[in-house]
């Protein structure tokens, strides 16, 4: 039997209104999540301004330091969630798991500070963007119940919410300062508020009476673990493919190298945010027409989501290459438009990321877990690979072909691994 403890909270209740449409899901999570990446973009574009390349190569080795470690803490329970389409588990399941490993995540990157030979300044800056991580680590965990009942407009206008304060109150400290720990601590109290204030008010709409936050039950517990599990070392992974190039970049150049690189590799970040909006509002009737056997509906809207995948380099190559330097020099300094092959080598590599992550919701929504593990974990020791022999010979530009390399392995083998999911089933 399960037990758990229910929480009071504040009156404000959300009126019932009828469950958005596909359409109208996506056009919310695309919207929230372009005005997301605009805004983070813009605070990358704050600290390159007003600090220096330095300023950002530290910010972004506190996301790299921090990243790895919740996504595994996170155990992609967002996904689980948004696909448990059978109810095995309740809220208060995945909410007191999400705390609890939040909670190791936090410790895990203070025991990594204590180890690792950085100042006091920088030890400080990704301990607080560890804090911020922990704090968005229950903003999604909330964002999987309302997108399990497709309320993606509700999780698009949270998105919304925080980057326009967090663009705000991490430009304004900055600029007045000119501290990173300070800035990093108040986009930590932003986000803070914005899942007290407005998240949980929208979990209550959803929850109804009696509001469970909190399951004690520790088999359903250890059995919501094993699910998840294999995400979680999956997106680890795929944290680390990601930022394998930057803790090398920083061995190899140093912080003010990492900090253009991370600036340019930025456009990874808002593609799949971009992506993620599709993925995100097709997730859940995925795996409803995977579970009814559906599978000519299944195969058909992956199609399109990797059809319009393929517009991401053929528009972005030819931007880059004709207008990158101009880009780079108005976004950031003068002197990151030096690397617009750098650029180009990005765009390519986002439209194979975009084909990789749309493959990866429909492995997602299979419910096929374990089978992703292999892929990525040859996926990154690719990138580190190709990282350790091309950087010290071509510096920005070898980081770039590593990852590009890498994703290019990834994609070809979640298609072969979709597949045989697919496959297995049909004949099931």
């Amino acid at each position: 039997m399960n037990t758990a403890v229910a929480i009071e909270t504040a009156t404000l209740e959300t009126p019932q209104v009828a469950t958005p449409s596909l359409r109208q899901n996506f056009k919310w999570t695309f919207a929230g999540n372009v005005i997301y990446a605009a805004c983070q973009w813009g605070m990358l574009s704050v600290l390159a301004k007003a600090g220096s390349a330095a300023i950002v190569g530290q910010f972004a080795l506190g996301l790299a330091i921090a990243a790895p470690v919740f996504m595994f803490s996170n155990l992609q329970l967002r996904a689980v969630q948004a696909t448990d389409a059978r109810s095995e588990y309740e809220f208060a399941d995945y909410f007191t798991l999400r705390v609890l490993a939040s909670g190791l995540g936090l410790a895990v990157v203070a025991a990594l500070m204590w180890r690792l030979p950085y100042d006091a300044t920088t030890r400080w800056v990704v301990m607080l963007v560890a804090a911020s991580k922990a704090v968005e680590s229950l903003s999604d965990v909330v964002a999987g119940l309302l997108q399990k009942h497709e309320r993606l407009d509700q999780v698009a206008m949270s998105l919304m919410i925080r980057g326009a304060l967090s663009l705000a109150a991490l430009g304004t400290a900055f600029l007045r300062t000119h501290n990173m720990v300070t800035a990093v601590a108040v986009l930590v109290v932003t986000w803070t508020a914005v899942f007290a204030v407005y998240d949980l008010w929208r979990a209550r709409g959803v929850l109804g009476k009696p509001r469970q936050y909190f399951g004690v039950d520790g088999g359903r517990l250890r059995r919501l673990l094993a699910v998840s599990a294999p995400l979680g070392v999956v997106m680890t992974l795929v944290s680390l493919n990601i930022n394998s190039p930057r803790y090398l970049l920083v061995k190899y150049l140093g912080e003010a190298e990492l900090g253009m690189f991370a600036s340019m590799a930025y456009i990874l970040v808002v593609v799949t945010l971009i992506v993620n909006a599709l993925g995100q509002s097709a997730t859940a009737r995925l795996a409803r027409m995977f579970a009814a056997r559906d599978f000519a509906g299944f195969r058909s809207t992956l199609g399109k989501l990797l059809t319009l995948a393929m517009a991401v380099p053929l528009v972005g190559v030819p931007v880059a290459a004709l207008f990158g330097r101009r880009l780079l020099t108005l976004l950031y300094r003068a002197e990151y438009g030096d690397h617009v092959n750098v650029l180009v080598i990005m765009m390519v590599t986002a439209g194979l990321t975009a084909v990789g992550s749309f493959l990866g919701y429909g492995m997602t929504a299979a419910r096929s877990f374990r089978a992703q593990v292999p892929v990525i974990g040859a996926t990154c020791v690719t990138t580190v690979a190709l990282c350790l022999v091309l950087i010290p010979r071509m510096g920005l530009v070898g980081a770039a072909l590593a990852l590009l390399g890498s994703t290019a392995l990834q994609c070809l083998g979640f298609k072969w691994a979709l597949g045989k999911a697919v496959r297995e089933a049909e004949i099931g």
